[in-house]
């Protein structure tokens, strides 16, 4: 397993190519969030995660299959990767997905990527990850960027908070499975995780939707077809991949904090897709939460020198 290696001066050396890819899940997921909220517009929650993950993890596994890569998964670690998959594929989209039906993309996005806040005392607790100060002083930040947020619509999480309530315990959810990941050795490329995890964990969601959505199913309209097809391609195809990848090569806390930049994509694009409204709240917390990003680089330039 690549992680973050040493410094010559004894720091911490984080990997170019994990702010790299960081950057392009922050993109792909952010925009998501108007995406997700077009898609169900038309179809069923069920329908539609469970599609999306079955679709998603048999072009996954298809794929590493015809580069001529085993698929298989060592026997010990299956229970491992089913775990970490129940919290982080079959919770977190079934909570998010009836979570987005009672509240705006924007607004779920925040309150899903208040998940860092969750992270760092399960990481600390289970694998015993004692966060520094840049650590703390960015999640702080960017937390506080979402309190603005969250507490600017405190009238409407007062009025309806099933959604909210929903999406939160969705972060809770990816919390939990990604310390559950960072656990394991992984014996397994990603693709092969990410593609069973999609394929395994989707099917109950996929049998479930043939049970209760089987009278409100109809052929979607052109922009939640869309909706559907980048689900497929970016979140899941790419995103998993690079967000697992990330996970292995930054600590669990800089890699969850980075996603801080995810909910402000979401925002801004959910404004310009949907017509949400944008304020000074939004605005205040785009500040705190570049500040937030920026702290480990102001504070440790060395932190993009390649690791190991």
């Amino acid at each position: 397993m690549t992680n973050a290696s040493p410094s010559p001066g004894g720091g911490e050396t984080l990997p170019r190519r994990g702010f790299v890819l960081l950057a392009a899940l922050t993109l792909l997921w952010g925009v998501n969030w108007p995406m997700l909220k077009l898609a169900l517009s038309e179809l069923p929650v069920l329908t539609f995660r469970g599609l999306c993950l079955l679709c998603a993890g048999l072009i996954i596994l298809a794929l590493h299959r015809a580069l001529g890569r085993s698929l298989r998964v060592p026997r010990h670690q299956w229970r491992p990767l089913l775990v970490s998959g129940f919290f982080n594929v079959t919770l977190w989209h079934v909570a998010t997905g009836f979570g987005l039906i009672h509240t705006t993309s924007g607004r779920g996005a925040i309150i899903a990527y208040t998940m860092p806040i969750w992270t760092v005392p399960i990481g600390y607790v289970v694998l015993g990850e004692r966060p520094g100060w840049r650590r703390l002083t960015a999640l702080t930040l960017g937390s506080a960027g979402l309190a603005v947020l969250i507490a600017s619509d405190a009238h409407t999480l007062g009025a309806a908070p099933l959604g909210p309530l929903l999406v939160l315990a969705g972060a809770v959810a990816w919390a939990c499975g990604t310390v559950a990941l960072k656990r394991v050795d992984w014996q397994v490329s990603m693709w092969v995780l990410v593609g069973w995890q999609c394929l395994i964990c989707g099917v109950p969601i996929f049998v479930a939707a043939a049970v209760v959505d089987a009278d409100a199913l109809a052929f979607p309209s052109l922009w939640p077809l869309v909706s559907v097809i980048y689900n497929i391609l970016a979140p899941f195809v790419i995103c998993y991949y690079l967000y697992y990848e990330i996970v292995r090569l930054f600590p669990t806390g800089v890699a969850t904090i980075g996603t801080l930049g995810i909910p402000m994509i979401g925002l801004f694009t959910g404004a310009l897709i949907l017509d949400e409204p944008l304020g000074w709240q939004e605005f205040t917390a785009l500040g705190l939460v570049i500040a937030a990003l920026a702290v480990p680089v102001v504070t440790r330039p060395e932190s993009f020198r390649r690791g190991g």
